[in-house]
Order: structure tokens, then C-alpha cells, then sequence
């Protein structure tokens, strides 16, 4: 069951930066295939943060 806490949802920001940066820095031609990996980078990093918070509680 999907348990969000407003204050984990700090983690989702940063981690999603961090996707875009991260798929954003691979070397393409076209801004239509950067852009495209940026946003899959932000989506990417939106379901890793996801996944993190729910499985965190569960670790300890």
C-alpha cells in the first residue's frame, strides 16, 4: 500500500534533478533527443525516489 508523507516528499525533488542532470549530459545531435532524455530522466528519478521511500521503512 502506497504510504506518502508530505516531508519524504522532500527526497522526490533532488532525485529527480539528479536524473535529469544525470540523462541530460549524454551526448545526442538533436535538442528533440535531449529534451526527451531529460524527461525521462526526471521520470527515471520520480519512480527511484518513489521506490526509495517505500521500501526504506520496510529496510529497517
Amino acid at each position: 500500500m502506497l504510504n506518502l508523507i508530505s516531508h519524504n516528499l522532500l527526497f522526490f525533488v533532488p532525485i529527480t534533478i539528479a536524473g535529469v542532470v544525470l540523462f541530460g549530459e549524454v551526448p545526442v545531435a538533436s535538442r528533440l533527443a535531449k529534451g526527451s532524455l531529460r524527461a525521462i530522466g526526471a521520470i527515471c528519478g520520480a519512480l527511484l525516489a518513489l521506490i526509495l521511500l517505500e521500501t526504506l521503512p520496510a529496510l529497517i
